[in-house]
């Protein structure tokens, strides 16, 4: 499969070993590309159109803008409603309940990869 007819996926997480873990356990089946805040993932969303994205439950933008996951996947999903989200929790809390999917700290690479596939292989393409 070339690069371009790869599906695309962006990362939103401010841990850099989790963002590396992610990236490595993905990026030889999918295009991954990393989101470094909420307004850079926003753009990329809308330019990029991915089929899947990865939200740290814990970014630290939230807390200081007065936000949080579960507003900002309310939000994505309004909009994009074909989008999969996996939210990235450390405690098992209900604040990402209107995720497609939750992975809980500690994860390793084969949980990455089982979330990935399981959604995006059940997910329609979008016309």
């Amino acid at each position: 499969m070339g690069r371009s007819a790869m599906k695309r996926i962006i990362i939103l997480n401010e841990e850099l070993e989790t963002q590396m873990r992610m990236y490595l356990a993905l990026s030889t089946r999918y295009k991954v590309e990393i989101a470094e805040d909420e307004a850079m993932l926003m753009r990329m969303i809308r330019r990029k159109k991915p089929r899947l994205i990865f939200l740290d439950g814990e970014y630290s933008g939230y807390s200081r803008e007065g936000k949080s996951i579960t507003k900002t996947v309310q939000k994505i999903k309004k909009k994009y409603h074909e989008l999969q989200v996996i939210s990235i929790m450390n405690t098992r809390t209900k604040g990402a309940a209107n995720s497609d999917r939750i992975l809980y700290h500690p994860f390793d690479e084969s949980d990455i990869q089982k979330a990935v596939q399981a959604l995006l292989e059940l997910s329609p393409v979008p016309g």
